[in-house]
């Protein structure tokens, strides 16, 4: 089989990592990653793994879930990937068919619009008072403040749980105990923290005549493949709705509200005409799209535009690079609310392992926009700061702002 050749000589001296942590400080080089679409759509990153930046490619990998395996092993300290960690403790991502849809099933169970609609007036009163607290300072930060809050308090909702489990997953998401399992390396016997909560928890809904949690009843009484779920397997789900539900909706939240600060001439419009909140959403997703890439193990030999991906290869899905795919979209780059199809974006994925919670993320972003539009007459950048670039990173830097009541 012939080896890929691009078309430029000079896309040879295309060098791009998409693990490089200066994007948090810089932001994306999307002017690096249209030269990659135009020139090496499949390229060879430092580490050796290849990226897909193009929008049909990386949604034909994204639905080709027998060939492109999700692996989150590196990112929670596992080098050597899913062949190393117990199956026990595989996210719902890395569960291969036709076990996923089943365990799936559960999770969409758990996430479904009738649950939604149980904690939204909950969410409201909360987005509401949150807003109310940050108007009563010199100086709010939308990041700490808001966005941090706002997934952690709607998971523990979802989950029947209290602001002390709020404050955990809050806390589980500012120090990187979400993307540790318990075979992680370091990690203390019993798991991170989160582990050891949900099986602390799960513990006492077994012992009880009935669950109280009927997310827990589910997972408690599934049956999949002739045998229930065992705890550690439950524990690990548990875990995983947090580490998606808490750590990447915080980060389309701060892209949101970082834009909102940045952009006084958009909070004007969306002040005037709400009915365009959804698709401001949208379109954050689209442009700052909250998780730039994904990774992908190769579970057998492939063939992407003529380049050779063989069994075991690691493949980078550039979901922020696919949302920016000039085939796709006019004026990549710029921010816009006319575009003919707000929700044609990747930013949830694509096929069976499309993201189960969002609708959960949409309804917060929503309720949280709309709650800043009711109670802030307008937000007033703080002179002398650096904003966090947009896109930049899962939302850790602080997003400082004047509010001012309406």
């Amino acid at each position: 089989m012939a080896a890929h050749r691009p078309a430029d000589p000079g896309a040879e001296n295309i060098v791009f990592d998409p693990h490089d942590p200066a994007f948090v400080s810089e932001g994306v080089p999307f002017a690096t990653l249209a030269r990659i679409r135009e020139e090496q759509p499949v390229l060879r990153t430092p580490d050796g793994a290849w990226y897909l930046s193009r929008f049909d490619d990386v949604t034909a990998a994204l639905t080709d879930v027998d060939t492109f395996r999700a692996d989150l092993g590196p990112i929670t300290g596992i080098a050597a990937g899913i062949e190393a960690i117990p199956e026990d403790q595989h996210y719902l991502s890395e569960i291969p068919e036709p076990r996923h849809k089943q365990v799936r099933r559960l999770v969409t169970a758990a996430l479904s619009t009738a649950r939604l609609r149980r904690i939204e007036p909950g969410l409201r009163a909360e987005c509401a008072r949150l807003v109310d607290a940050m108007l009563a300072l010199a100086v709010a930060d939308l990041h700490d403040g808001y966005a941090m809050a706002i997934p952690a308090y709607a998971m523990s909702r979802i989950m029947a749980l209290d602001d002390d489990a709020a404050r955990r997953f809050m806390a589980w998401s500012w120090d990187g105990t979400l993307m540790r399992r318990p075979s992680t390396p370091g990690v203390p016997p019993g798991g991170p923290d989160s582990h050891a909560f949900f099986a602390a928890y799960l513990a006492g809904q077994r012992a009880l005549p009935t669950p109280s949690n009927d997310l827990v009843a589910l997972l408690l009484d599934a049956e999949i493949e002739g045998a229930r779920l065992s705890d550690p397997e439950i524990v690990t789900q548990l875990h995983f709705l947090i580490q998606a539900g808490v750590h990447t909706t915080r980060s389309l939240l701060a892209h949101l509200f970082n834009r909102l600060v940045q952009d006084p001439a958009l909070w004007t419009r969306l002040k005037a005409e709400r009915a365009l909140v959804p698709v401001f959403i949208e379109e954050s997703l689209r442009r700052d799209s909250p998780v730039q890439r994904t990774t992908r193990r190769c579970a057998r030999d492939a063939v992407v535009r003529g380049v050779p991906i063989l069994a075991g290869e690691w493949v980078e899905m550039g979901i922020g690079s696919a949302n920016h795919d000039e085939a796709v979209y006019d004026a990549p780059g710029a921010f816009r609310l006319d575009r003919p199809e707000p929700r044609r974006h990747l930013a949830f994925g694509a096929g069976s392992h499309v993201c189960p919670g969002a609708g959960l993320a949409r309804l917060e972003a929503q309720i949280a926009v709309e709650t800043l539009l009711d109670r802030v007459a307008r937000m007033e950048r703080i002179e002398g700061v650096a904003y966090p670039p947009l896109p930049g990173s899962l939302g850790h830097q602080p997003i400082p702002a004047r509010l001012l009541a309406g």
